[in-house]
C-alpha cells in the first residue's frame, strides 16, 4: 500500500476505535441542525428568522487533542471526545483551534480515513487528491471530521500537520519551531482555523418596563413620588438623592444611566439598540432571566422583554437562552403541580431558531436558581428537567442541554438533579465578603468546585446601593465591593481565559462564558454602555477574550 501523499497515518490504540464506535461515524454531509419555530411573534419575523438562520455562517467549535501511550487523536465532536475520554484517552489541555463542523461557502473539508475496517490508524487530510487516492487503494472513508477556512483572515492561523515517523500531530503555525526542535518535521499545511473562539454572553435582566419589578415601581412612588417608574433608585442616586449623599458622600454616581437613556425594554427598538451594542463587541448571546408567578401561573414578570427581543429586527444576529429563576420565596417558587405548564412555556423559547446551542448542537436551557423547583431537592429538580426535556423533544424533535447555576446549588449534584452541566453567573461568597480582590483571588477555585462540563462566568461588579431604601430599607444590609475597578475586571477576564486555555473538561460548552450582567442596574452588575464610561466593559471583553 502506498504511503499517503501528504503524510504519515496516525497510529492510535483500540481505545480510539471503541470511542469512534460509541460516538458513531463522522457524517460526511453534516447538515445544519434542524429547528422548529413554534411561537414566532409574527409570520414576517418568523420567515426572516428562518432565512437568517439558514444563511448564518456555522459557529466554530473546539478541535481537541487526545492521547494514549502510543499516539494522538483529534476530534471536533464533543460527544466523540467524551466517548474517547470515557474509554481511557487523555484530553490534552486547551484546544488546538476552532473550526466549523458544518459546511459553508468556500469551506475545505478535513477528511478522516483508516486503512481497513479494523485498523487503529487514522489519517486526517484536507487534500482531495490524497483522499481519493487512499479510497481507491481500499482505505475506509469515515467522512468529514470538520471544515477548514481556505485562506488567511482576521484571527485565523494556519493548521499544520507534523510527523516524527512514529506519530502524527496537528498544531498551529506558531508551534512549528517548538515541534521541529522536539524532533518533528512539517508534513504539510491543512487550512486555516481560529486560534481562539470564545462564546461570551450577558445575563439580561428584563424588568425595565411597566410589567417588570412591581416592588421597585411601587416603592419609587412611595419614596420619590413618581408613578410607574421602573428606574427608581438608579435614576435618583445619579441625581444626588440624600439617600446617596448622606450615606456615601463623595461617591460619583454619574455612570448610573445607560448610553441609550433610561429605557423601556418592552419596546423592540430598545432591544435592537442593545443587540447592536452587544454584537459590535463580539457577544454571542443574551441569557434572559425568566420568572414564573405561581399565583397567576404565568411568566409575566419578564415576558415583555422577551417578546420585544423576539420582535427586534436584528434578533437573528445574536443567540439567546432563558434562565429559569425559581427563587425559593414569594410567588417565584415552581410547585411540581405546575411543571407541565412551565415546561410548555419554556419550550416556546427553546423552539426559536436562534436559541443558544452547545458545541454539539443541543439547545441550552439554563436554570438560574434551582432552589425553588419543587422542594429544591435533586429529585424534584430532576423531575423538572425531565419534564422540560420531554416537552421540548415532542415539540422540536431535539434534545435539550440543561445547565444549573452553581449559585445556591451544589455543582456536584447537577447530574443527579437531571442537569448536563453546572454554570455560574455570580460568586456568592465573594459578594458576601464585599471585596473584588477576594473574588479575583478565589475565582478559579470557585470554577474548580464544579466537576466535568462547566459554563464559566465573570462578575463585573456587585453594588446594590441604589436599592436603598426602595428594596432594602436597612442601610447596613447593603452589599457592594468598594475595591472594584476596571483593572480588576480586566484581571477577572484574563482569569477566565487562562482557565479555558488550560482546561481538560468536556468540550460541549468549554469555551462559553456567562457575563454578569448586561443590565442589573439595581445590583451593580452592568456591562451595558453607560454615559460616564461608555463601552469600557465591552472593550475589555473584546480585547482580552479576542471576541469576533
Amino acid at each position: 500500500m502506498k504511503r499517503p501523499v501528504l503524510g504519515t497515518a496516525l497510529v492510535v490504540t483500540a481505545l480510539v476505535a471503541a470511542a469512534v464506535a460509541i460516538a458513531g461515524p463522522v457524517n460526511a454531509e453534516t447538515p445544519a441542525p434542524e429547528t422548529s419555530e413554534t411561537t414566532a411573534p409574527t409570520a414576517g419575523t418568523a420567515a426572516a428568522g428562518a432565512r437568517a438562520a439558514a444563511a448564518k455562517a456555522p459557529t466554530p467549535v473546539p478541535l481537541t487533542e487526545l492521547t494514549t501511550d502510543t499516539g494522538r487523536f483529534y476530534s471536533a465532536d464533543p460527544q466523540e471526545v467524551a466517548a474517547a475520554t470515557a474509554t481511557g484517552m487523555h484530553r490534552q489541555p486547551g484546544q488546538i483551534g476552532f473550526l466549523p463542523r458544518q459546511p459553508f461557502t468556500g469551506a475545505v473539508p478535513m477528511y478522516r480515513l483508516k486503512p481497513t475496517p479494523t485498523a487503529t490508524k487514522w489519517l486526517f487530510t484536507a487534500s482531495q487528491q490524497e483522499h481519493d487516492s487512499l479510497k481507491a487503494q481500499g482505505w475506509v472513508d469515515e467522512g468529514i471530521a470538520a471544515y477548514l477556512y481556505p485562506r488567511p483572515g482576521k484571527n485565523l492561523q494556519q493548521l499544520r500537520r507534523f510527523t516524527n515517523g512514529k506519530e502524527w500531530r496537528l498544531a498551529l503555525e506558531p508551534k512549528t519551531a517548538e515541534l521541529i526542535n522536539a524532533g518533528y518535521q512539517l508534513d504539510g499545511p491543512l487550512g486555516y482555523v481560529y486560534a481562539d473562539y470564545v462564546r461570551a454572553g450577558a445575563v439580561y435582566f428584563g424588568m425595565f418596563n411597566a410589567n417588570g419589578h412591581a416592588t421597585i415601581i411601587a416603592r419609587t412612588k412611595e419614596i420619590y413620588g413618581r408613578s410607574n417608574d421602573w428606574w427608581g433608585g438608579v435614576r435618583d442616586f445619579r441625581s444626588g438623592t440624600h439617600y446617596a449623599t448622606d450615606n456615601w458622600p463623595g461617591q460619583d454616581w454619574s455612570y448610573l444611566k445607560p448610553s441609550i437613556g433610561y429605557y423601556d425594554d418592552s419596546q423592540p427598538a430598545t432591544l435592537e439598540k442593545q443587540i447592536t451594542q452587544a454584537t459590535a463587541a463580539g457577544l454571542s448571546f443574551f441569557n434572559f432571566y425568566w420568572y414564573w408567578d405561581n399565583a397567576k401561573q404565568t411568566n409575566g414578570i419578564t415576558k415583555a422583554s422577551l417578546d420585544a427581543f423576539a420582535k427586534a429586527n436584528n434578533r437573528d444576529t445574536i443567540d439567546f437562552t432563558v434562565g429559569v429563576c425559581a427563587h425559593p420565596y414569594g410567588n417565584l417558587q415552581i410547585p411540581t403541580t405546575q411543571y407541565d405548564a412551565v415546561a410548555a412555556n419554556v419550550t416556546a423559547y427553546l423552539a426559536q431558531d436562534n436559541t443558544l446551542r452547545t458545541n454539539d448542537g443541543r439547545k441550552i436551557l439554563n436554570i438560574c436558581d434551582a432552589r425553588g423547583l419543587g422542594d429544591g431537592s435533586p429529585a424534584q429538580v430532576k423531575q423538572f428537567a425531565d419534564t422540560v426535556r420531554a416537552k421540548a423533544k415532542a415539540a422540536t424533535g431535539e434534545d435539550i442541554y440543561v445547565m444549573i447555576n452553581q449559585a445556591g446549588f451544589d455543582p456536584r449534584q447537577v447530574v443527579a438533579a437531571g442537569g448536563d452541566a453546572p454554570y455560574c453567573t455570580t460568586d456568592g461568597p465573594a459578594i458576601e465578603s464585599r471585596s473584588y480582590a477576594n473574588y479575583l483571588k478565589g475565582q478559579r477555585a470557585f470554577y474548580a468546585q464544579a466537576p466535568a462540563a462547566y459554563g464559566r462566568c465573570v462578575l463585573s461588579d456587585f453594588d446594590e446601593r441604589p436599592r436603598f431604601p426602595i428594596e432594602t430599607p436597612d442601610v447596613k444590609a447593603i452589599r457592594w465591593m468598594p475595591d472594584q475597578s476596571f483593572d480588576g475586571y480586566r484581571q477577572a477576564v484574563r482569569n477566565v481565559a487562562a482557565d479555558m486555555t488550560t482546561s481538560t473538561r468536556p468540550t460541549a460548552v468549554d469555551n462559553y462564558v456567562w457575563l454578569y450582567a448586561w443590565n442589573e442596574w439595581h445590583e451593580g452588575g452592568v456591562i451595558e454602555p453607560n454615559e460616564r464610561d461608555g463601552s469600557a466593559y465591552l472593550d475589555i471583553l473584546r480585547t482580552e477574550l479576542k471576541l469576533k
